[in-house]
């Protein structure tokens, strides 16, 4: 592993559009054997690695998860038309195969702004399916495509795509928001306010709650305005669930500097839901300045406080 002075940007043999391209080819197929309810998070760790600058990590990271997943489907042509009605398609898994040859055309066809603008307001009624899985493996996949749109992270966004339509399930019913015009800040600030949640009483739930925001945070910038506080309006209802018995953490000031030793403890875990919850930390903290984010990555990481040393 990189120690934390280079942050992880030693210099590596293949750019890091080719390695992660080269980690999408392997692991975005993953999955775990049927009735195995776990979800791959393979794609997402390691395009959160990426983002990290942890390119070089790539292959041992994707030789961990192919020892513990199996082959999944590929994607075929539908049999449905575009008239059929795509609501009653959603929700059935064994249309995995039929959702993603479907997006892996419209991406083609169309281009993946295209298809993420059209798509993404449709699925995010179901924002909190598979424990906003859906979202959060999307989000990844758009902002590996954004900085390259290559043939790998297409098939990429077709599968994550895909998974949340075959995913989906009606979540909390939203407030209607007419106070708000612009979603960007209120989406992060749910995500701070999550992440103080998430150091009050630490759980896997409460983590997903923290992620899936910064998911939507990604997102929100390639909808419609419109679009985007519909969406924020569906996180602030599921928060409301999904913490309604939690107490948030008072986090102090000093907790908010960064300490670049979270993400090296992440990298070392080999644990997925560290290195997103670390990467999606450290980008709300630089968005908002809220320590929350910073104490959150420490928890993850079970780094101690400062105040401990």
């Amino acid at each position: 592993m990189h120690d934390s002075d280079d942050s992880g940007r030693a210099a590596t043999e293949a750019p890091a559009s080719m390695q992660l391209d080269e980690a999408f080819d392997r692991v975005s197929a993953l999955d775990f054997e049927i009735p195995n309810p776990f979800v791959n998070h393979g794609p997402m760790a390691c395009e959160a690695l990426t983002t990290l600058g942890f390119e070089s990590e790539l292959p041992e990271w994707v030789e961990h998860f192919e020892a513990s997943m199996h082959r999944a489907i590929e994607p075929v042509t539908p049999a449905w038309g575009h008239e059929l009605p795509w609501q009653d398609l959603l929700g059935d898994h064994r249309l995995l195969p039929e959702w993603m040859g479907f997006f892996g055309r419209a991406i083609d066809d169309d281009g993946w702004p295209d298809v993420v603008r059209t798509w993404v307001p449709r699925l995010m009624p179901g924002l909190v399916s598979a424990l906003f899985h859906g979202v959060i493996r999307t989000s990844h996949a758009v902002r590996a495509i954004e900085v390259d749109d290559t043939r790998s992270r297409r098939a990429e966004l077709a599968r994550a795509l895909g998974n949340w339509a075959v995913w989906f399930g009606p979540g909390q019913p939203p407030e209607e928001n007419s106070v708000t015009s612009d979603a960007a800040g209120p989406i992060v600030e749910a995500a701070a306010r999550g992440a103080s949640f998430y150091v009050s009483q630490p759980s896997i739930f409460a983590l997903h709650g923290v992620t899936g925001a910064m998911a939507v945070q990604l997102l929100s910038g390639h909808v419609e305005p419109d679009h985007a506080v519909a969406a924020l309006a569906q996180l602030e209802a599921e928060h409301r669930a999904l913490y309604r018995d939690v107490t948030p953490a008072v986090v102090g000031d000093t907790v908010g500097e960064w300490d670049s030793q979270w993400i090296d403890d992440a990298v070392s875990s080999f644990d997925p839901h560290q290195v997103k919850l670390v990467e999606a930390c450290r980008r709300g903290l630089d968005l908002t300045g809220d320590p929350c984010f910073a104490a959150a990555a420490r928890v993850v990481t079970g780094t101690p406080s400062r105040d401990d040393n």
